[in-house]
């Protein structure tokens, strides 16, 4: 399941009992993204990706940067009680590497070494 819904309130996924994996596209705001996987019942699940390639990481900060702290707690929790292993997928800037500033915006998650973070390359070689 994949979904990007950067302008919605969160889903309901209390009635998807077999989700499996899912897959949050956002913008800078991720508080729709943890207030989403709240909702998650499903005993099936097993992966969380948060697709952020479409922001500046370096633009996190403030009330944003609480945010991803609060998803970054919330991953670890449910790395913690479900072996659920959360990924993100970034793409390289042009300056600092948006993979390092969102490992230090996932840092319970990064210091445990429980976070996947993956590169998003294009397939045409343009970034």
């Amino acid at each position: 399941m994949s979904v990007d819904v950067s302008r919605m309130p969160s889903l309901d996924l209390s009635k998807a009992t077999n989700l499996t994996h899912v897959v949050f596209r956002c913008g800078r705001s991720t508080q729709w993204v943890t207030t989403t996987v709240k909702t998650a019942k499903s005993k099936n699940l097993r992966h969380i990706a948060v697709n952020s390639f479409a922001i500046n990481m370096a633009s996190i900060e403030g009330a944003v940067h609480r945010e991803w702290e609060d998803l970054d707690h919330l991953l670890d929790q449910l790395w913690t009680s479900h072996s659920i292993r959360p990924r993100v997928i970034y793409r390289r800037g042009t300056g600092e590497d948006d993979g390092d500033l969102a490992s230090r915006s996932l840092s319970k998650l990064t210091k445990r070494g429980v976070v996947d973070m993956v590169e998003y390359k294009c397939r045409s070689g343009r970034r």
